[in-house]
């Protein structure tokens, strides 16, 4: 095999090996679906690259908007301002 074909064959055997960058689900997918989204979240907070893919992305935002929600359903936190002094 010669140099140049070595090269060639190297080259597309790269091209072949890049990771699909297509979210397996969206985030409405994974707010309907709780406990896939918690495994998903904890296997992607595993891997730093792994939190990166599209995947691990809409996961991630769907536990945010999830946590968010329930926080909209807390009473309000009174610190005392109302409050009036003699």
């Amino acid at each position: 095999m010669t140099r140049q074909t070595l090269m060639v064959v190297l080259i597309f055997a790269a091209a072949g090996c890049g990771k699909n960058a297509a979210a397996e689900h969206s985030v409405s997918w994974y707010l309907q679906h709780w406990g896939d989204m918690q495994a998903k979240v904890a296997w992607c907070m595993d891997d730093a690259e792994r939190q990166r893919s599209p995947d691990c992305l809409n996961a991630t935002e769907a536990k945010r908007r999830s946590l968010l929600g329930s926080q909209k359903s807390l009473a309000p936190i009174d610190w005392g301002a109302a409050k009036t002094t003699p």
